[in-house]
């Protein structure tokens, strides 16, 4: 299989993942929860980096204007543009309803980094990219 195809099929499934996640039984969730959407705001510091360099990635969680400090899951999945598989991992809280992760990439290219919040019965998936050059 060429390595287009092997992206593809692993599209299709994180895909299929992702909605098996997001299909959770309104039942099990409180009406207010519902009226309030989680809001997810995804920062990469910063967006062009040199292969080597730190990237501070953050994704703070907020529902309602107060930090969501009780995430059930924040992880974050890293893709190389271009066909490259993908990664995906977890961070950790720190505080106000911030996540966050350093990390560093030692390929130059175009990532594109997704942050997978579940948090209070929903999930969000806000997208960002991020360049590393030579």
């Amino acid at each position: 299989m060429t390595r287009r195809k092997i992206a593809l099929i692993a599209a299709m499934v994180l895909m299929a993942v992702a909605l098996a996640a997001c299909n959770e039984s309104k039942a099990d969730i409180d009406e207010d929860t519902l009226a309030e959407p989680i809001i997810v705001d995804l920062t990469i510091n910063p967006e062009t980096v040199a292969a080597g360099e730190k990237v501070f990635i953050e994704a703070k969680v907020t529902q309602a204007g107060q930090p969501v400090e009780d995430a059930d899951s924040v992880e974050i999945e890293v893709t190389q543009e271009g066909g490259g598989l993908s990664a995906t991992v977890p961070i950790e809280h720190d505080q106000g309803g911030i996540y966050k992760l350093e990390k560093t990439f030692d390929q130059p290219g175009t990532y594109r980094i997704i942050s997978h919040v579940t948090a209070r019965g929903q999930h969000s998936m806000p997208l960002k990219e991020l360049t590393v050059t030579e």
